[in-house]
């Protein structure tokens, strides 16, 4: 049998400073050169930029026209707002405390943070950000526990099962994501247990996490490793897995929306204490805000005083993805979903736009000697993506969504990711034993841009590209508002 790994081409790139033997590499990073880099890309991005906002703003003032004009209202300028302002140290302390920790991030500075991260993150440790091989090894942990030996099993020889999550940098960059997420949901005062009215909710959650983590580890990643993280790193099977992101969202809604998977709503019932279930006082979850954050920090602390550097590194990125996409909302799903539902693509629109300047950033670190992962540009990873589209649908998240909803307190998403890590290694065991391997995988070979195009073709090529898609999303989002005009 053909044991050829996934992942393991890498861009064949004349490294020009030594590896540093603790596996981190931030001094491989030029400053010069990565500052010029990045403000080559302000310069592409700010007009691009400043174009969405003037767009986004002419939306809302006509919806806001329209609206006036059918009450009769006629708006007047006030200068409370400017009365009532802050002037103090302390006011402003608590006008930037509302600014990071309460009011949700704009998704372009929560998805460009998040980018910028993934660029540090990838010179830190050599890898992007990734989440579903971890938790396909956490699935191989729980079998071992029912004593079920996976040892042998071809997909975790593949990706290199060995120690336990505490000890590897990618099980203490997801503890990191939850830590992170749980820290803001507690500081924003957004936590609260919630379960949904029908309990079939959970049910299908389950079965969207399933279909999530077969579909992502089949597609050798989800929407982080096989897509956020994939193209920026010019490889051909994140745009494989995008196409595969259209009708796999599109089929979900559809199934998503079907009566016979809605169901018939039922009302709340509100006892005494119905409302206020599953709540927790805000002091008490500011408080908890604040422990999480002094846990995260000693954490990493212990971990840098006892020369673990990488987990410590990875325990802070990781909480540092938590903070955007609890704080941002980021979850792909909505991304592609609401394409279909309410025609909506800021978050789309955002993602490309980051993803542009985490293309350049790649390129830089790639070219100081950095090595790109590229996977197999298979039949797997198309298929792969509409089976993930569909489940994140059903679940009602992707990874990102799933992770910082849960977090909040969401118990429809646990159900999600739990159904997430046991889809994976429903995976891990078909991989060779369904023959799905050998059949969707093993006759497709890697594909790097960089060696396919040229340095230009791929970093010009990947950008017009994603704005392409950028300019697709305002389109699209655009059709009901030019017919609406037209009648």
């Amino acid at each position: 049998m053909n044991s050829r790994q996934p992942g393991v081409q890498r861009c064949q790139i004349q490294r020009i400073l030594p590896e540093d033997k603790s596996g981190l590499s931030i001094d491989m990073i030029n400053p010069l050169l990565f500052g010029r880099g990045f403000f080559y890309v302000f310069i592409l991005i700010k007009p691009i930029y400043t174009m969405d906002l003037m767009y986004q703003r002419g939306k809302y003032k006509m919806a806001v026209n329209l609206e006036d004009l059918r009450r009769g209202v006629t708006l007047t300028p006030s200068s409370s707002s400017l009365a009532e302002e802050e002037v103090t140290f302390k006011g402003k302390m608590k006008a930037l405390y509302r600014k990071v920790c309460v009011n949700y991030w704009p998704y372009w500075t929560a998805v460009l943070t998040a980018a910028i991260l993934n660029v540090f993150w990838f010179a830190l440790s050599g890898g992007a950000w990734g989440v579903t091989t971890e938790f396909t090894r956490w699935g191989g942990h729980l079998l071992a526990l029912f004593g079920i030996d996976v040892s042998n099993w071809l997909y975790f020889e593949q990706i290199k099962m060995r120690d336990m999550p505490w000890d590897r940098g990618s099980g203490w960059l997801i503890f990191g994501m939850l830590g992170g997420a749980l820290m803001t949901a507690f500081l924003s005062n957004n936590f609260k247990i919630r379960v949904p009215q029908q309990k079939s909710r959970l049910v299908q959650a389950f079965i969207g996490g399933i279909l999530t983590g077969f579909g992502a580890r089949l597609a050798m990643g989800c929407n982080l490793g096989s897509f956020f993280s994939a193209i920026p790193q010019f490889s051909l099977h994140g745009w494989i897995f995008m196409l595969g992101m259209f009708p796999g969202t599109y089929l979900g809604t559809k199934i998503a929306l079907h009566p016979l998977i809605m169901g018939k709503p039922k009302r709340k019932k509100r006892g005494k204490t119905g409302a206020n279930f599953g709540q927790v006082s805000p002091r008490v979850q500011t408080v908890l805000g604040i422990a999480v954050a002094i846990a995260i920090v000693l954490e990493s602390v212990y971990y840098f005083s006892f020369d673990k550097s990488k987990l410590a590194f990875a325990l802070l990125f990781g909480a540092a993805f938590g903070i955007c996409i609890q704080r941002g909302r980021i979850c792909f799903t909505s991304a592609f979903r609401e394409l279909w539902i309410t025609k909506q693509g800021a978050l789309g629109r955002a993602l490309a736009l980051s993803m542009i300047v985490s293309t350049i950033g790649f390129a830089i670190l790639m070219s100081l000697g950095v090595e790109a992962k590229a996977e197999p540009a298979s039949l797997g990873v198309f298929i792969g993506a509409i089976i993930f589209g569909i489940g994140i649908v059903l679940a009602g998240g992707c990874e990102t969504g799933w992770m910082y909803r849960s977090m909040e307190g969401y118990v429809q998403l646990w159900f999600a990711g739990l159904g997430t890590i046991v889809g994976a290694t429903l995976l891990a065991w078909s991989w060779d034993r369904a023959g799905l391997y050998q059949l969707l995988v093993a006759p497709y070979s890697e594909v790097n841009l960089v060696e396919s195009w040229g340095w230009s073709g791929a970093i010009f090529g990947t950008v017009a590209l994603l704005v392409t898609w950028y300019l697709f999303i305002t389109w699209w989002e655009s059709r009901d508002s030019q017919k609406k005009l037209t009648k």
